[in-house]
């Protein structure tokens, strides 16, 4: 399970990092959204978590209703929802 998760938040930052690069506020957030998953699941000690989740929502609007990367925006999510699983939250 964690092996797929990091494959899945690993994936999703090779694609967001870039655009996080060019100050695209939007993937930023999604970015620090994603890094504190990967560490969460990795249980490198880290700084609470930042605020609720929103790199879904984000990553649809950006990606998916306004965008050309529904795939993006479908991985973002899931794995904010696995995370959300393994938090308790869902």
């Amino acid at each position: 399970m964690e092996e797929e998760l990091l494959e899945k938040i690993d994936a999703a930052l090779a694609d967001i990092r870039p655009m996080a690069a060019q100050s695209f506020e939007p993937a930023v957030s999604i970015e620090r959204q994603l890094t504190w998953c990967r560490n969460f699941v990795l249980g490198h000690p880290q700084e609470n978590r930042p605020g609720p989740f929103s790199m879904g929502l984000i990553a649809v609007r950006e990606f998916d209703m306004y965008g050309d990367r529904p795939e993006l925006a479908t991985l973002v999510n899931d794995v904010q929802n696995l995370v959300q699983a393994k938090l308790g939250l869902r």
